[in-house]
């Protein structure tokens, strides 16, 4: 029996370069193809170009405009003030307490101010028609998370969605932005935020100074007495904290520039400037999609004409 030797075959790979080639001939076919269609059809793309173009030039006048302003926030987070002295605080973590700041200024004890101080009526929105009271009805029982039961509640919704809060952990500041149909409004809204901040944490100084004085009377009365100088004198302190934080409850009587100096904080002044609608996107935008539509609409145009008449080459018709 005789062995017979191996046999390899060997065989050439397939050709690849050559099957790559007929790919590339291919797109360079339809691409030239899609640009032949693009000329002859330019007069209908700039056509419509110009339409979307004209179009949106219509729309750009009639639609609203909006008005952004902002307040900014520089907490004191490393000194507090104690009988008119400047006492640093010890430990402190800026962050969490910028944070926390920020937070404080969101909150609805804030908002409800910020509203009252607006002199937003609540009973403005009770004449509504059926129909957005229908709505309402629905919109509570299918979305019972979103009832509000009076129209203040709705304007403080409102207002607590619209408004935007934003604090830096870097630079410790804390931006208040609000933008609404008129630039006056947005400033008032975003002066009316930073002013209800730094008149709750004037509330809340008076309030420690009030205590300190309390107690400082107690320490006074149990050393010398009640006839003493130093006891009277400690009463018409707390007498006077009392008297200052009575009058800064009162949000008429507080001082709005006084309470403006005592922290770093920079009202908004109106912008006339409206921040939309962007007249650039809109036109660029529509320029960009009427021309994408003509070049589709085009190719497509051809690529329809092109397959009829190979089918008319098949299938001629009998006469």
């Amino acid at each position: 029996m005789m062995n017979t030797p191996l046999k390899f075959n060997h065989e050439k790979p397939p050709d690849f370069q050559h099957e790559g080639s007929d790919f590339r001939a291919h797109y360079v076919d339809v691409a030239a193809q899609a640009l032949v269609s693009i000329w002859r059809h330019r007069r209908r793309i700039a056509s419509l170009v110009a339409l979307a173009l004209a179009v949106a030039s219509i729309f750009i006048p009639l639609m609203p405009r909006k008005y952004s302003a902002e307040a900014l926030i520089y907490p004191n987070l490393f000194f507090s003030h104690e009988q008119g002295k400047a006492v640093p605080l010890g430990t402190v973590d800026a962050a969490s307490m910028v944070t926390s700041e920020a937070r404080l200024i969101r909150s609805d004890a804030i908002v409800r101010a910020v509203v009252k101080r607006l002199g937003l009526d609540p009973m403005a929105a009770n004449s509504r028609s059926w129909a957005t009271q229908g709505l309402d009805w629905i919109r509570v029982k299918l979305l019972p998370e979103t009832r509000n039961h009076s129209p203040f509640d709705r304007t403080v919704a409102m207002l607590r969605n619209k408004v935007t809060v934003t604090n830096d952990t870097r630079s410790y500041l804390i931006s208040i932005s609000f933008t609404a149909t008129s630039a006056d409004q947005a400033a008032r809204v975003v002066n009316a935020f930073a002013i209800e901040y730094l008149r709750d944490k004037d509330l809340q100084r008076r309030r420690d100074a009030a205590a300190a004085a309390h107690g400082e009377l107690g320490r006074q009365l149990a050393i010398y007495g009640e006839k003493h100088p130093n006891v009277l004198q400690a009463g018409a302190a707390l007498n006077a904290a009392r008297a200052a934080l009575s009058a800064a409850m009162n949000p008429d009587d507080a001082d709005q520039n006084g309470l403006v100096s005592n922290e770093s904080v920079k009202l908004a002044i109106p912008n006339r400037t409206p921040t939309s609608p962007k007249g650039f996107v809109i036109l660029g935008v529509s320029f960009i999609l009427a021309l994408l539509a003509g070049i589709g609409l085009a190719v497509w145009h051809d690529r329809m004409i092109s397959r009829q008449n190979v089918d008319h080459r098949q299938h001629p018709r009998l006469l």
